[in-house]
């Protein structure tokens, strides 16, 4: 009986010396278990930023956490926002991808370091899609930057000669030919089935032959294609686009030259005189890749085609040289001021005011009758002899911008040029109405003054500006500048008054054109800086107005 209760007593000191263990194994763990814990987050906390920079040759992983390749040291990245850390941070997003990386494997960085682009941003993916079938590495230029396992699935976007290029990590990398990989061929995105190709034989300041064209007429071209969405791509663009090692967005346009490579502002004429991979004709069509490369369609101008054959080129029509007919010799400005609507109740008892409905029907007769309504700089470069323009354009000019053809003062002018698609220029007095007001694309603002627009201020009766001395008109017309963004493009005298030193200080100035009255259409022989123009005054009938344009 004794050795029973012995023995239970000992086997209860037994479970309880066991259960002590247990509590104490259990405490332990759980406060190595904490101290990890804050640890852990301690250090995410320490390496997690929106920019990172891998610390190491960092593993990469998929959503499984699964090793799917590695990374090279110093290279940066860009990682989801992460709002509140918890120790479940471990594996960190790398933004716009189904990727991640280690918190033990980065540090912070400021920003994401700024990287070349190897390729441009008019480039669309090559509707293929690569498959690596062993280990694969990726390069940019010479250097290798990952390395991915076999499995990984990406879209290529370009290639070349000796390279694959594909889009991972939200960046370009270079992947040698010769990599183990599988290739399938993608439903096919929206890219361009032509490149309109403009050959310019001979690009001269001192052009005598037709085929021969200013550096400044050139420029016109390119400003008219830009502003309409076209964009430029080089001679090696235009080679793979061939090869079909790329593929192109819509509206792409090369320039290219018999004459040796000349820089526009910021493009590039290519020369193809010592080129011997391709050849080309002078076929005024389009190229696609069915072209053979030894013909080769392209457009081929003549200095007397207009401005407007141009967007033709460039849209992939057929050109017809018609040898510079119906091209314009003189061209009518007619000049307006005001605007107002009587129906409205609305009152100007000016010779200039014009009755709202007036103006709309000339738009419209206008736009019925297919002509062309100029921009300022179109004008400029016809003037100037650097364009052509068809016969039927005319220039719309308004001047002061007072009674309806601001937002703030009636707003007649912007919704009608809005509603029939047409141009016309807007000559502002700088210093008394704000330029927000007159906010179009159917409206170029220009000068009027800042702040001379004063009637019969001269002994003679003539506007201020005439009897101004040089530094009070040149300080005026720099003030004037600031406000419209330095364009010297144009300049109105107002009330048509100007005198010698006036019109000196719009040549110091490097103004281009200026206009004044006159009642005859503009031509090329007039003075660049006294183009005349047709005041619009409240008589006129729709056929006055059209035998004034015609």
């Amino acid at each position: 009986m004794q050795k029973k209760k012995y023995r239970v007593k000992k086997n209860k000191a037994t479970l309880l010396s066991l259960v002590v263990i247990l509590i104490l194994i259990l405490g332990l763990s759980f406060l190595i278990y904490n101290v990890y814990n804050d640890k852990t987050l301690k250090e995410i906390k320490t390496n997690y930023n929106q920019y990172i920079i891998t610390n190491k040759n960092a593993k990469l992983y998929n959503k499984n956490h699964k090793i799917i390749g590695s990374i090279k040291k110093n290279y940066y990245l860009e990682l989801n926002k992460v709002k509140k850390i918890t120790i479940k941070n471990k594996y960190l997003k790398i933004k716009n991808t189904d990727y991640y990386i280690s918190y033990k494997d980065i540090k912070k960085s400021k920003k994401l370091s700024a990287r070349k682009t190897t390729q441009p941003d008019y480039y669309l993916d090559l509707n293929k899609e690569l498959k690596t079938t062993k280990k694969i590495d990726l390069y940019k230029g010479k250097e290798k930057v990952l390395t991915l396992n076999k499995g990984i699935t990406t879209k290529i976007n370009s290639i070349d000669d000796d390279y694959y290029y594909i889009n991972f990590l939200n960046d370009t990398f270079a992947l040698k030919k010769d990599s183990k990989f599988k290739i399938t061929n993608l439903s096919k995105d929206k890219d361009t089935s032509y490149v309109s190709v403009i050959l310019y034989d001979q690009i001269n300041e001192s052009c005598s032959s037709n085929t021969c064209f200013h550096p400044n007429s050139i420029k016109a071209h390119i400003n008219k294609l830009k502003s309409s969405g076209f964009y430029f791509i080089t001679y090696d663009d235009y080679l793979k686009y061939l090869k079909d090692y790329v593929n192109l967005k819509e509206k792409a346009v090369l320039l290219i030259t018999n004459d040796t490579e000349k820089k526009i502002d910021n493009y590039t004429v290519f020369s193809i005189k010592d080129k011997k991979d391709i050849k080309f004709t002078n076929s005024n069509k389009k190229s696609t890749k069915n072209d053979k490369l030894t013909s080769i369609n392209n457009y081929y101008p003549k200095n007397y085609m207009i401005i407007d054959e141009y967007l033709n080129m460039a849209n992939g029509k057929d050109i017809v040289d018609d040898g510079g007919k119906n091209t314009a010799q003189s061209i009518p400005v007619v000049n307006y001021h005001f605007f107002f609507d009587s129906s409205l109740g609305e009152e100007c008892n000016e010779s200039i005011c014009l009755e709202a409905k007036k103006f709309e029907e000339q738009l419209k007769w206008l736009k019925d009758n297919n002509y062309k309504t100029l921009t300022i700089n179109e004008f400029a470069d016809w003037k100037e002899g650097y364009i052509e323009l068809p016969e039927n354009s005319v220039l719309l000019t308004i001047d002061d911008g007072a009674k309806g053809t601001g937002k703030h003062n009636g707003n007649k002018l912007i919704p009608l040029l809005e509603k029939y698609q047409q141009h016309a220029t807007l000559f502002l007095i700088t210093g008394w109405w704000s330029l927000d007001n007159y906010q179009s694309p159917y409206l170029d603002v220009q000068s009027h003054t800042h702040n001379l627009h004063f009637e019969a201020q001269c002994a003679d009766g003539r506007g201020k500006v005439a009897c101004s001395d040089y530094k009070t008109v040149k300080a005026d017309l720099e003030q004037s500048l600031k406000v419209l963004g330095d364009d010297k493009t144009s300049f109105c005298f107002p009330f048509y008054s100007y005198d010698r030193e006036s019109l000196q200080a719009l040549k110091d100035l490097n103004f281009r054109i200026a206009f004044i009255g006159g009642n005859t259409n503009a031509k090329r022989s007039q003075d660049n800086l006294l183009v005349t123009r047709y005041p619009i005054l409240n008589d006129i009938t729709l056929q006055h107005f059209i035998n004034l344009v015609k």
